[in-house]
C-alpha cells in the first residue's frame, strides 16, 4: 500500500506559483491597485516521486522573488500580473559537483470579474500561466528549470464574505496544461480573524490534484523535482497580515504544511510579502 508522507512544505505551484496568491472574490475598484513584492525559499534533499520517498543525494536551493499586482479596470473587473524570478542551486552530497541557474519563472496574466456583490461576494476569473522559464544543465544527469515547461489556463470561481472581525472565502478552478502535462483541479480557502487592530491571523488551505495522467512525466528522464508533471499536494498554512497604515501598506508572513504530496519536494518553507495599495 502506498504511504502518505506528512511534511512541512510549500510546493513549486504554491510558491511559486507558485508564491501564488489565493483568489478571493473581492476585486479592486476602478483605477485602484495592489502591488506586493514577495520572497520565498525552498531548501530540500528529499522528494516524493512516483509514489516513492526519494533521497536526492544533493542539496537543492530554490529561491523565488516575485512581484504580484492587481489593478481595477472597472469597479467589477480587475487585471492581474505575476512576475517571478528564481535563483536555483544544486550541490551534490556525494562529490564536489554543483550547478546553478537563475531566470524568469512562469509569468501569470489574469482577469477577475465580480458577478455578485451583496453580502456574499462571487467572482469568476481566468489565469494564463505562460511557459516563460529558463532551463540549464544540472548534476548527476538532472537538468534544472525555473518552472513548468508548459502553458497553463486556469478558469475559476470564488466566493466569500466578511462578518465583524472574520472573513472567509474559497475558490475552485481547473488547470488545463499544454505540452503533455496533466490537467489538475485546484481548491483554495482562507479563514481570517482580526486578532489585533490592523492585523489578521489566517488559516489557509491550498490543494492541487491531478485529473488525468498525461505523458510529460514519463518523457522526463531528468526528473527535476521542483517542477514535475502529475504534481499533487494538500497544504495547510498559517499566515499573519499586518497593515502598518490602513489602505496604504503592510506585510504578511506565512508557513505551510502539506500532506498527500506526489511528484514534489519535501521540505519546510517560509514566505514573506511586503505590499502597498495605490
Amino acid at each position: 500500500m502506498k504511504k502518505t508522507y506528512l511534511s512541512l512544505s510549500v510546493l513549486a505551484i504554491a510558491l511559486f506559483t507558485q508564491l501564488s496568491q489565493a483568489q478571493s472574490p473581492w476585486t479592486k475598484e476602478k483605477g485602484k491597485a495592489y502591488v506586493q513584492v514577495g520572497f520565498s525559499g525552498l531548501f530540500y534533499n528529499l522528494a516524493q516521486i512516483d509514489g516513492v520517498k526519494t533521497t536526492l543525494n544533493a542539496d537543492y536551493s530554490d529561491v523565488t522573488s516575485q512581484i504580484y499586482t492587481e489593478y481595477g479596470l472597472t469597479d467589477k473587473l480587475e487585471a492581474q500580473f505575476i512576475l517571478p524570478y528564481k535563483f536555483i542551486n544544486v550541490t551534490s552530497t556525494v562529490n564536489t559537483n554543483s550547478a546553478s541557474l537563475s531566470g524568469l519563472g512562469n509569468i501569470t496574466l489574469g482577469l477577475k470579474y465580480k458577478i455578485h456583490d451583496k453580502n456574499w461576494k462571487i467572482s469568476t476569473g481566468l489565469q494564463y500561466i505562460a511557459n516563460t522559464i529558463e532551463s540549464g544543465t544540472g548534476i548527476d544527469g538532472k537538468n534544472l528549470s525555473t518552472g513548468f515547461a508548459a502553458n497553463t489556463f486556469v478558469p475559476y470561481v470564488t466566493a466569500g464574505t466578511s462578518n465583524g472581525k472574520w472573513y472567509y472565502f474559497g475558490n475552485i478552478g481547473y488547470g488545463y496544461m499544454t505540452n503533455d502535462y496533466s490537467d489538475y483541479l485546484k481548491f483554495d480557502a482562507e479563514l481570517g480573524y482580526s486578532i489585533v487592530p490592523k492585523g489578521h491571523l489566517i488559516l489557509a488551505f491550498n490543494s492541487k490534484n491531478v485529473v488525468s495522467k498525461e505523458k510529460a512525466f514519463d518523457k522526463n528522464s531528468t526528473k527535476w523535482p521542483s517542477y514535475l508533471d502529475r504534481q499533487t499536494y494538500n497544504a495547510l498554512g498559517l499566515k499573519f497580515n499586518y497593515e502598518f497604515k490602513q489602505d496604504k501598506f503592510g506585510a504578511n508572513f506565512a508557513v505551510f504544511g502539506a500532506f498527500g504530496n506526489e511528484n514534489a519536494p519535501l521540505a519546510p518553507s517560509l514566505n514573506l510579502g511586503i505590499y502597498t495599495k495605490l
